[in-house]
């Protein structure tokens, strides 16, 4: 119904390295303070990563301008080298005035000692401490109105949340975790992957076709929308909720939450009304909360179910 809903599945389907697309909303992944934090990780893993290194450079500003880039861009071009690698030769210090190399090398040398740390220390002191010293958070304040920054600043937090998660999960330091940084890159390249998952609200999907559709959050105060108080409003979001359930071709799966995290607590649930519209010998209905007096299936034939769907999609 909403694109928010997507932010979860896209974090683990980048964590179990399933490419996917996006439609009707922007990839979490694809907020620009999500790439100007990874443009950081990137080039501390990988110094040679000229993209990184532009996009850290100038995001937040740090004394780096055009002229710099201009030359550093030039020289590396000539001697055949990365951006980072050309920053230290000799040879660029006579092309730059004192400040504008003062600054280069400054910035160079933070991402280095960024680098030694995040070969032996734990990911969360590092990402803390990365952020605290480009003052992100001050940056983002300054240049965007309150509302738009914190949304932002939540942004960050939460994708480091993540990556917290995913190194503590994994036993990994920020540097032990390259290849996550690199599948970042790589999902990117494949957006147009056809052979992928795909994440799409409920309008963007009208008129596509799948064999295969999950409609999650199908409950109260989400589908229908909190917002939807007259019959006609309540109506259209019937007709949206029949536009997902349209969209299946061979199986689909309808979910809900038994509870839901708003802000700092838990909020319990309640399935759409939709739901128990549909017909119900059609509808199979498995988990620890049901509708009506459907049984729910044991854990054994939900594993079997499982099994089962896993190789209808030649998974298993």
């Amino acid at each position: 119904r909403s694109n928010h809903l997507s932010r979860v599945f896209e974090e683990q389907l980048r964590t179990h390295k399933v490419p996917y697309t996006v439609s009707g909303g922007t990839s979490f992944f694809d907020h620009a303070e999500i790439k100007d934090l990874t443009a950081y990780l990137r080039l501390i893993a990988n110094p040679d990563d000229d993209p990184a290194f532009i996009r850290a450079a100038t995001t937040p500003k740090r004394g780096i301008g055009n002229t710099t880039l201009e030359k550093l861009a030039a020289h590396a071009g000539s001697r055949h080298i990365s951006l980072f690698e050309a920053a230290f030769e000799p040879a660029l210090a006579g092309q730059l005035q004192a400040r504008q190399h003062e600054d280069l090398i400054t910035f160079c040398n933070f991402i280095n000692r960024m680098q030694a740390r995040a070969e032996k220390e734990p990911c969360n002191e590092v990402l803390h401490d990365l952020l605290n010293a480009i003052d992100y958070e001050a940056w983002l304040f300054d240049s965007f109105d309150p509302r738009q920054a914190e949304s932002k600043w939540k942004n960050v937090q939460d994708f480091v949340g993540w990556m917290n998660r995913k190194s503590e999960a994994d036993e990994k330091t920020l540097i032990a975790m390259t290849q996550l940084i690199a599948l970042l890159n790589l999902l990117e390249s494949r957006e147009q992957e056809t052979d992928a998952v795909s994440l799409s609200t409920l309008h963007a999907a009208k008129g596509l076709e799948f064999g295969h559709v999950f409609l999650v959050g199908v409950e109260e105060g989400i589908l229908p929308h909190e917002r939807s108080e007259t019959p006609e409003q309540v109506e259209e979001e019937r007709r949206l909720m029949y536009v997902g359930i349209t969209r299946a071709q061979r199986s689909l799966q309808i979910s809900y939450c038994i509870r839901r995290r708003r802000g700092k607590e838990h909020t319990g649930c309640d399935p759409s009304r939709f739901i128990a519209e549909l017909p119900q010998a059609d509808i199979v209905y498995a988990g620890a909360v049901t509708t009506g007096n459907a049984p729910a299936l044991t854990k054994t034939e939900g594993m079997d179910r499982l099994a089962k769907m896993k190789a209808m999609l030649g998974t298993a």
